[in-house]
């Protein structure tokens, strides 16, 4: 089905697969807006799931990156990029999860058994009996800030900094109340900020100037820019330090942006379900991050919990 107004012009085709919480294909109606930032007004358009296919404008040039929101009675707005090419077919997928979804964490021993990097990971600083004590009370007391911290580790073990992840430079994770839904903080080796700054100079971060203003007593801040959405941003508190096994440590502070360049690219007005003051719904990053992995082929985005 095209969705551009002009016979003539060319055109790309897609297929969007949408899928639920589950990971299933989802088969109800839906209403898709489609723009590329530049088009005016967004193209929107009646359909059912779980396979849409379309056509869109093709520019041959910066028109051709596109954003599709998709919404559905009951359920969460769910979002997605591509890139259009005349002579490819894009085949973007998105999650849509219910309203009242809510994370669904497996127990203990199962997660040291299917992720036992997640379980390794939380036990830094401490020891595995009061890691699973902390995991268990989170899991009752803060659910979401438990979401954003499995998100995180999945997301930095996929990052590599000369051969290794951000998650081997921290000593010690921070289970306290600055445990949010949306970042968490630990200390970790200095070692990683040069390591981060030298990504940055081979394009892999971006430097985000002024990082105070938005990260109190921060120093230093760097933002991954591999992905349209949910990149991993790494901000550092080098003037706050603790001594850790006598290595003086820096306070960390890891989050995940939604988007990258949302303003930009002209997209703030499709997503207006999904833009918020208030802080980022581990849901929504879930939902990015699975669908840039199912884009970009990568690996499976198993954080280690369920959207039920």
């Amino acid at each position: 089905m095209a969705l551009n107004s002009d016979a003539t012009e060319p055109t790309a085709p897609v297929m969007l697969s949408i899928f639920d919480g589950q990971g299933l294909p989802f088969s109800g109606p839906v209403v898709l807006r489609v723009h590329n930032g530049r088009d005016i007004p967004p193209i929107s358009h009646n359909a059912t799931g779980p396979h849409v296919d379309i056509s869109v404008p093709f520019h041959d040039g910066i028109g051709d990156f596109y954003a599709i929101n998709i919404t559905s009675n009951g359920y969460q707005p769910g979002a997605c990029f591509f890139k259009a090419n005349s002579k490819v077919l894009a085949q973007p997928k998105v999650l849509l999860i219910k309203n009242n979804s809510n994370p669904n964490f497996v127990p203990w021993d199962m997660l040291k058994l299917e992720l036992p990097q997640v379980t390794t990971f939380l036990q830094i600083g401490t020891d595995e009996k009061s890691a699973r004590a902390n995991y268990e009370e989170f899991i009752v007391q803060k659910p979401a800030a438990l979401a954003c911290l499995l998100n995180l580790i999945q997301a930095m073990q996929e990052i590599d900094l000369d051969g290794h992840s951000p998650l081997s430079y921290f000593k010690a994770i921070c289970w306290d109340n600055t445990m949010a839904q949306d970042r968490f903080f630990g200390f970790a080796d200095p070692a990683i900020i040069p390591i981060v700054r030298a990504a940055a100079a081979k394009g892999e971060f971006a430097e985000e100037k002024d990082c105070s203003t938005f990260h109190r007593g921060a120093t230093c801040s760097w933002k991954q820019i591999a992905f349209p959405v949910a990149n991993v941003q790494l901000t550092f508190h080098e003037n706050d330090t603790r001594l850790i096994d006598g290595l003086k440590c820096v306070r960390i502070e890891p989050d995940i942006d939604l988007y990258k360049d949302l303003v930009e690219h002209g997209f703030a007005e499709v997503f207006p379900n999904l833009l918020t003051h208030g802080l980022t719904n581990p849901c929504s990053v879930f939902c990015l991050r699975w669908a840039t992995a199912e884009d970009y082929g990568g690996a499976l985005f198993n954080p280690g919990y369920q959207l039920a």
